[in-house]
């Protein structure tokens, strides 16, 4: 009986364990897909940029618009952002440059900023970005350390 139930906890233990890798594991394939995705959006804004010389929203190119607020794009998948369709003003539009924009691993959405703060711990240093809040975003846009972006142009 004791040795029936040595192997018992023996069999917890490692069943743990695995557990606990698995969940490690999910989060870090999370984490890889979500920069995949970040990447492939970053190239559908590249080819935007150069049919049209603008990026989503009509932004202009190369303008990281420092500390500016309320100019983040939220919805990448809008017309008005040119990478799945056009709203008819993006001259010389060529697309679809993406053929759907994904939500991220964690359900939000990915994000277009022209003033992202690359570098909060060391000052202002500002950047245009197209970006995931990560796995604490869950629709709360919360800007910090565990957010993946993808860098377009930095001041």
């Amino acid at each position: 009986l004791i040795e029936l139930l040595v192997v018992i906890a023996i069999i917890g233990i490692l069943a743990a364990i695995v557990l606990a890798a698995l969940s490690s594991a999910r989060r870090n394939a999370q984490r890889v897909k979500a920069r995949a995705q970040v990447n492939q959006l970053r190239r559908a804004v590249v080819l935007l940029e150069s049919d049209t010389n603008e990026w989503p929203d009509h932004k202009t190119i190369d303008d990281v618009e420092s500390g500016a607020s309320g100019n983040e794009i939220w919805d990448l998948g809008a017309a008005s952002s040119g990478l799945v369709s056009t709203d008819g003003n993006f001259p010389n539009w060529n697309g679809p440059y993406i053929n759907v924009v994904p939500k991220d691993p964690w359900g939000n959405d990915y994000f277009f900023d022209t003033d992202y703060d690359i570098d909060p711990t060391a000052g202002e240093r500002w950047a245009a970005v197209i970006g995931s809040f990560g796995p604490n975003g869950d629709g709360q846009n919360v800007y910090d350390s565990d957010n993946i972006y993808e860098l377009i142009i930095a001041e």
